[in-house]
């Protein structure tokens, strides 16, 4: 059935409401709900001292990584909720999204000290005063929290803000202080998953133990997709077309938008540099540009002009994939 959006939703719904899966969406959540089952043992007493493991999700930005948490909280974490009976079922999703305490996300704030790390954590639990009490008190309600709720997973978001590699020793040491910490929340039976950019990666690994917990499939790849890979080709294109759909469906135009035509794939993939995030938002920007046109659709020349835009505005690359084949193209037809 098609619902009908004004073109001023039409950033809102693109954002929020309409949700593309895809196979590292998937695998993300498997692992998520691996890790939170894992967990669960652990709270039912099945285990004595027991560690848990973590994961990782450390792509480019704007790649998809929050979309791949807040689908994962407000579908995912949602229903559990509800099945569990922590919430009725006519609360709202939004409420209930916002209410749990199952699934904690937090975003590590820039100041990367202990001390403020440990006011994020707070904050994410509604605690109401985040910046009173001393190092020991944050510590000891952040643990206190993590029991009361038998929190079963926490996210940590913004990671490459983590200033292991500082000049300054006292801003290493600090850093140093927070590794421990997450290290503690992982010995202590409460797993993990830590979110940032590539540059992240490299600062949360730099302790081998965090970095031995988080191996095998608990590194959760996310990009950049391999044209030539069989597998990566087929969930762009999938991607591609779905997201072609659901412009249609929700009424911001009025014929389906063909984005998985052999040219028109093969162009998006590379202004993309290869990950689902940037051809999300090349495609968002091309539909703008469609609809100020007056378009029944997004065509080529509004994802040329969106590639200009994004891709070689944000130095994804140095061309534009688009107008270099209709160029191509043109001479080709003209020889």
């Amino acid at each position: 059935m098609q619902s009908t959006h004004a073109a001023d939703d039409f950033d809102y719904v693109y954002r929020n409401v309409i949700s593309i899966p895809h196979k590292f969406l998937t695998a993300a959540h498997k692992r998520f709900d691996r890790l939170r089952y894992t967990r669960r043992k652990i709270l039912a007493g099945k285990a004595f001292a027991a560690e848990c493991r973590g994961a990782s999700l450390f792509a480019d930005y704007q790649s998809g990584k929050s979309s791949i948490i807040r689908i994962y909280i407000e579908q995912n974490v949602v229903d559990y909720c509800y099945e569990i009976g922590l919430f009725p079922r006519d609360t709202p999703r939004e409420t209930v999204a916002r209410s749990q305490r199952k699934v904690i996300y937090i975003s590590v704030s820039g100041t990367s000290t202990l001390m403020s790390f440990l006011e994020d954590i707070l904050r994410a639990y509604g605690d109401p005063f985040p910046e009173r009490g001393t190092l020991g008190n944050k510590k000891d309600r952040v643990l206190n929290y993590i029991r009361e709720y038998e929190t079963e997973l926490l996210i940590f978001d913004e990671m490459n803000h983590l200033r292991i590699e500082a000049k300054a020793t006292h801003v290493r040491i600090e850093a140093t202080r927070v590794h421990n910490t997450l290290k503690d929340f992982l010995l202590g039976g409460c797993p993990v998953v830590f979110v940032g950019t590539l540059d992240a990666e490299r600062k949360v690994f730099s302790d081998k133990q965090i970095s031995a917990r988080c191996r095998g499939k608990n590194r959760l790849f996310l990009g950049p997709l391999k044209w030539e890979h069989p597998d990566h080709r087929k969930c762009f294109q999938d991607y591609c077309g779905l997201v072609g759909l659901e412009l249609h469906k929700h009424g911001f135009f009025s014929k389906r938008s063909n984005f998985i035509a052999k040219d028109t794939l093969a162009c998006l993939f590379i202004a993309a540099g290869g990950y689902l995030g940037h051809a999300s938002n090349i495609i968002a920007i091309a539909s703008e540009f469609a609809h100020d046109e007056g378009a029944e659709c997004v065509k080529w020349e509004h994802l040329s002009d969106a590639c200009e835009e994004y891709t070689v505005g944000e130095g994804l690359a140095d061309y534009n994939p688009f107008a270099a084949w209709t160029k191509k193209n043109l001479a080709r037809r003209a020889a």
